[in-house]
């Protein structure tokens, strides 16, 4: 396949599967893989953290799932494979091969014939695979590779995104609950010309006392001026 031809494949899947705010989800991309790649029946995508089993974070079906369950309880197949030598492994025949001796049988049983996993450059101790699937053997041929890889890079770049905008929206959480935890930690210090620390000790006994998290106890403080356990806080009644 020429490259004119994949940078035309993936411009039509920047302009018709981008939002409103320009983002691009992943199982669009999942589902234009299956329509862009060649012998594709199914697609999944892999992420294994530091520390942490592997786990399909998106998939276009249940096939994909099985399979991937499979590979992570045998602990062998294309997609680990991909994941450990960060090399993208592509698989003829799963009736034939001889390099996942567990894992190739049982996958034949599913229904899956030929796979192609792609590894993906993501950040932070983290690791990512495009898994492929299909049903019939030999269906991913060398020009087919080649576009799974460049695929792979474009998920790499939509999952990147989506993990700097879940490391922002946690900031900014963050930056707003102590914002309210500041404002309510103020409003009991000057209620009873107490020290920051005795006031923050105060908030942090009503949230024990209400089972409640901090920063609820704080809002409600900033609303109404005063704790929500005023009543069983035994310093009131001094």
């Amino acid at each position: 396949m020429a490259l004119e031809i994949m940078a035309d494949q993936f411009l039509d899947v920047v302009r018709t599967m981008s939002g409103g705010d320009g983002s691009l989800a992943v199982p669009s991309m999942l589902r234009y893989a299956c329509t862009t790649i060649p012998g594709t029946d199914h697609a999944g995508i892999t992420l294994a953290s530091s520390g942490s089993q592997p786990a399909t974070i998106a998939a276009t079906g249940e096939l994909p799932l099985e399979i991937d369950h499979l590979q992570y309880s045998l602990g062998e197949g294309p997609c680990l494979a991909a994941l450990s030598v960060t090399d993208l492994v592509r698989v003829g025949d799963l009736a034939l091969d001889e390099r996942f001796p567990r894992f190739a049988p049982r996958a034949v049983d599913l229904g899956v014939r030929s796979m192609l996993s792609a590894p993906m450059q993501l950040s932070d101790g983290e690791r990512a695979a495009l898994n492929l699937y299909s049903v019939r053997p030999g269906a991913f041929e060398p020009d087919h590779v080649a576009l799974a890889g460049i695929f792979a890079a474009y998920v790499s770049l939509l999952l990147l995104n989506h993990r700097r905008q879940e490391k922002i929206m946690r900031l900014e959480r963050a930056l707003e609950s102590n914002r309210e935890i500041g404002v309510a930690t103020g409003i009991l210090m000057e209620q009873r010309r107490s020290n920051q620390t005795a006031a923050f000790e105060r908030l942090v006994q009503a949230s024990q006392n209400s089972n409640r998290r901090l920063r609820d106890v704080a809002t409600e403080v900033n609303r109404t001026m005063q704790l929500p356990s005023l009543a069983e806080d035994p310093n009131q009644r001094q």
